[in-house]
């Protein structure tokens, strides 16, 4: 096969081993040995599923943690929209109640259906989230106002005879249509929300004609507003504290500020958006003494703007490349979003860029990273410590991870820096940089990163990053390429382009390094809708003679396993079928090896009692479902038995025999995997014979004396019996 210079590492970088020792032979003195111990690496499938499901669900939303929830509307299914925990721990601290609100709290309790009915400006959509969050309801899902009300009721029985049901909230603002709501259809909904322990309220108008008298019993009359005064000295007692809201509230200026701002209409709206302008200026000031000038300025850019004004108000350079930072890398270990950070600070640490100064022209004032804690800085940024747990080869590993409270912020945030600011070029180095850190996860929410911006601007990034980086010897370079396109992928504009993409670079004969790509975006970007069309895609790539193209080809199909194991027969048996060609040999066999090293199964899913936390998926599969049995036995005596990659193999099989050798389950089904190996093929149990005698030599720095004498026990129990 041909590859990179010796000495070379699939990456262009040293290689780490992974699992134990390398068999002789097998030491990355080569370049092709160093790109087979870079394709088996023990557990790094598992480790990139793990990794790109929280990269996707970080920055761009695609998922969530556990089991997505959806609803039917419209014919169709969506993804519930949460509401932002931002908005939700306003709402419970800073909230001013309005006259007789006991009462209306009262008569809300008695119900799993609210119509809430107020004049505009009364705060409607606030004083719903704070009755769902009285009732001890924290998972609250904003309905668009169109929704189907009867699709909900479906959802709702559905999960309730599951037993899925959760005491969720439901929340829709002014209603699309009001003719539609009637007695029945309310009738319905209030059994399936009361048999779900689940509660809905629906805000409407003074206006909204409302006539069914079944309708009306559902309505709550909302008093009016707060007073706009209160509702600023709430927002303020909790954004500050109410030592430094007082101060605050009788510095010069600031009363003739609330005047100028707070009309007679006393909209809670407007009296929200001041104290949130007042607060967070006076929170990043010098002092706490705002520049009220500035905080004019934002407030007549107040509206639609808040997200903007926000950014725009974390004046300090260092702060703000933190908050891009935490924006690629949401979710992510402290440790690495403070070391992006650190990174972006240092291309941005000059002169040329003080574009990064707020529109006022107040150039910001310099802070040294150390002087300002962890929990100053979460503040001013909107965003929270999280546990995470995250998956290794040695089990999950527990960290302290940081994510914005709005999920909404990390991908607004990336698209507003470029788009706001001649920075592209600096961006795109800088993620270049954290494309090639050591972190499997920070490599991919770069990628992931990337990927928003080429949702944005497609053909600048095809031009100057996705095409350069396709034909790049650099393997990590060509792995961000599929997890950029991942995301335009889930982009009906742009998903045929990927499509045409990709197929031009899987033809494309005289450059294999943009083969490997392509088979890259098959798997992270293309398999979702159609898996069974990437595998076979991915087995006829098997008859280009590169390494780099074996080894895209052998993590591409781990990828595929490791979202849905039921593949496993499909995989393994286009795999024997490839192996009848010669030119595909070589391929299919580092392939089949870089899925037996990569894909494991998490222990605490199987009924056994295991030491290890992982066990090799395909040993396990194969032991219990008969059906690939004879695929994975062809396999793995092809692998054995040629030349092509005996050090690979030799080194696949040492490293299941060495994770056995500590766990007695495990060698009990390495040793039937064995069994079968050498049935009715001699050449075969000579060779394992001789590996597991390797295994308890002298010359072995970790000898595997119980996992070589249980093999060779099986051998020779087979030999007696032939």
């Amino acid at each position: 096969m041909d590859g990179p210079p010796a000495g070379e590492g699939a990456d262009g970088g040293p290689s780490g081993d992974a699992g134990g020792e390398r068999p002789e032979g097998g030491s990355a003195r080569s370049g092709a040995a160093r790109e087979s111990a870079e394709a088996t690496q023990f557990a790094q499938g598992m480790l990139r599923r793990d990794t790109v499901r929280h990269a996707l669900a970080s920055i761009d939303g695609d998922m969530v943690a556990g089991d997505k929830n959806v609803f039917l509307v419209g014919g169709g299914r969506a993804p519930l929209r949460l509401v932002s925990p931002l908005v939700l721990e306003r709402v419970r601290s800073a909230f001013a109640d309005p006259a007789d609100w006991d009462e209306v709290r009262a008569d809300f309790g008695k119900r799993s259906l609210a119509i809430l009915r107020g004049p505009a400006g009364s705060g409607k959509t606030t004083a719903a989230l704070r009755l769902l969050l009285g009732r001890s309801v924290d998972r609250i899902y904003h309905l668009d106002r169109t929704s189907d009300l009867g699709a909900l009721i479906e959802r709702l029985e559905a999960d309730a005879q599951d037993g899925r049901g959760e005491p969720v909230g439901f929340l829709v603002d002014e209603p699309g249509d009001c003719s539609t709501l009637d007695g029945p259809l309310l009738q319905g909904l209030d059994g399936a929300l009361h048999r779900a322990g689940a509660r809905l309220v629906l805000t409407v108008g003074q206006e909204s004609g409302l006539v069914d008298s079944e309708v009306l019993g559902h309505v709550i009359d909302l008093p009016g507003p707060p007073e706009p005064a209160r509702i600023v000295r709430r927002y303020l007692d909790w954004l500050l504290g109410e030592p430094a809201a007082a101060l605050l509230l009788r510095r010069q200026g600031v009363a003739e500020l609330l005047d100028e701002h707070l009309g007679a209409d006393g909209a809670c709206r407007a009296a929200a958006g001041l104290a949130s302008a007042l607060g967070e200026s006076a929170e990043s000031a010098a002092g706490g003494v705002p520049d009220l000038a500035v905080v004019r300025e934002k407030l007549a850019r107040r509206g639609a703007e808040d997200f903007e004004i926000w950014a725009e108000n974390l004046e300090e350079p260092f702060l703000r490349c933190y908050a891009v930072a935490l924006a690629v890398l949401n979710g992510l270990p402290q440790e690495d979003v403070a070391a992006a950070a650190r990174a972006l600070h240092r291309r941005l640490d000059t002169e040329d860029y003080t574009v990064l100064a707020p529109a006022d022209g107040h150039l910001p004032r310099v802070r040294e990273p150390y002087r300002v804690p962890r929990r100053r800085r979460l503040a001013q940024l909107r965003a929270r410590t999280v546990p995470v747990r995250f998956f290794s080869a040695t089990g999950r590993v527990p960290a302290d991870g940081l994510e914005y409270k709005d999920p909404g912020y990390p991908r607004r945030l990336i698209e507003h820096v470029w788009a706001e600011y001649p920075l592209q070029e600096v961006l795109l180095d800088w993620l270049t940089e954290l494309v090639a850190d050591p972190s499997e996860q920070v490599r991919t929410h770069a990628g992931v990163a990337l990927g928003v911006l080429t949702d944005r601007s497609f053909q600048y990034l095809l031009d100057h990053v996705l095409h350069p980086w396709a034909a790049s010897p650099d393997r990590r370079r060509r792995t961000a390429v599929a997890h950029a396109l991942s995301v335009s992928a889930k982009n009906p504009e742009l998903l045929g382009m990927v499509r045409t993409l990709a197929a031009g670079w899987f033809a494309d004969a005289d450059r294999p390094l943009v083969q490997a790509t392509a088979a890259r975006v098959y798997a992270l970007s293309l398999s979702g809708a159609g898996p069974l069309a990437a595998v076979d895609a991915l087995a006829r790539l098997c008859v280009v003679d590169h390494m780099q193209v074996a080894i895209a080809v052998g993590d591409s199909l781990t990828d595929i396993l490791a979202d849905d194991d039921r593949l496993s027969a499909v995989v393994l048996g286009r795999l024997c079928t490839a192996l009848a060609d010669h030119r595909a040999r070589p391929s299919v066999l580092l392939a089949f090896l870089a899925v037996g090293a990569q894909l494991v199964v998490e222990t605490a899913t199987l009924p056994e009692p295991a030491v290890l936390p992982n066990w090799p998926a395909l040993l396990v599969r194969a032991d219990r479902e008969p059906v690939l049995r004879a695929p994975f036995v062809e396999l793995w005596r092809a692998a054995l038995n040629e030349a092509v990659h005996r050090s690979a193999s030799e080194y696949v099989l040492q490293l299941w025999a060495r994770l056995a050798e500590g766990d007695p389950e495990l060698r009990v089904v390495l040793v039937r995997m064995v069994g079968a190996l050498a049935d009715g093929d001699p050449r075969t149990a000579t060779i394992l014979r001789r590996q597991a005698a390797d295994w308890a030599g002298a010359h072995s720095i970790s000898p595997l004396p119980r996992t070589a004498a249980a093999v060779t026990a099986e051998l020779d129990r087979q030999e007696r019996s032939s």
